[in-house]
């Protein structure tokens, strides 16, 4: 994507990071300077992000300079190309990464709470699809943030999305959530490292634990909220002819009128 002004000045790298202060590494600079470079990172971010919703079919971008200045945990990645636009250079990609508090379930039905790195956004400029340029972004991505692909969740990924990470990374058979992301089989803790975790547990319900802070519960169906156990209800159990069950629990009568009588004689 081409803008008005020279991308080369705001960006000295072929790949750079933004986060929430949307000052790109390496600036040097008074504090006019500073200004105008937040105002051409924002035009850049609100142009790459529109961009992005507009290829995915989303109805508003999930990607803005706004969103990102309110987001402490998320890192934005641009791709350069240096010698586009007679020079003055041109953003032809977009990855957006962060961490996000989940709620997943793999494919026997485990329910895991996850602490994970996730991917918000990837788009690269159709122009310049098809060509490498995605890969190197993604693979600059992994490099950076320390992580393998089949770790990370997935927010909403499109069907070419899909597509690039069956291609590159052999992802096959996604396992999509009720929240809208993806994970695959290898974003779990292996067996090898649940036994492991659970012969060192000295809790008594032995929570597994893995690969990205996971912490599993397995459950039994239902799953989620329905399945938590309730507390007995004496309603309910008169409801269901359980009423034997009910006077067994609760206080008779007779032991109502003997507390009043011993009260009666204290006084």
């Amino acid at each position: 994507m081409e803008f008005r002004f020279n991308v080369n000045e705001i960006f000295k790298q072929p790949i750079v990071q933004v986060g929430h202060t949307l000052i790109p590494q390496g600036f040097k600079g008074d504090r006019r300077a500073l200004w105008d470079t937040l105002s051409k990172v924002t035009d850049i971010v609100n142009a790459m992000g529109s961009a992005s919703a507009t290829a995915q079919g989303l109805t508003k971008p999930i990607t803005s300079a706004d969103r990102l200045r309110n987001s402490e945990n998320q890192n934005l990645y641009l791709l350069i190309e240096p010698n586009a636009c007679n020079g003055k250079g041109a953003v032809t990609g977009l990855l957006k990464t962060g961490q996000k508090g989940l709620y997943v379930f793999d494919r026997d039905g485990h329910h895991y709470h996850v602490q994970a790195p996730c991917i918000l956004d990837f788009y690269v400029h159709e122009s310049r699809q098809r060509t490498g340029f995605g890969k190197t972004l993604f693979e600059h991505m992994l490099q950076k943030e320390t992580v393998h692909p089949e770790k990370l969740a997935i927010d909403r990924p499109s069907d070419k999305f899909l597509g690039f990470l069956k291609k590159h990374y052999s992802l096959v058979d996604p396992i999509k959530q009720m929240n809208n992301y993806v994970v695959y089989d290898g974003f779990f803790p292996s067996v090898k490292e649940m036994e492991a975790t659970n012969n060192n547990s000295n809790s008594p319900n032995k929570n597994m634990r893995g690969a990205n802070g996971l912490q599993a519960q397995i459950v039994t169906s239902p799953y989620g909220r329905y399945g938590a156990p309730r507390p007995a209800c004496s309603m309910g159990q008169i409801i269901h002819n359980q009423s034997s069950a009910v006077a067994a629990q609760e206080p008779t009568g007779k032991m109502y009128r003997n507390i009043y009588i011993d009260l009666f004689m204290i006084h």
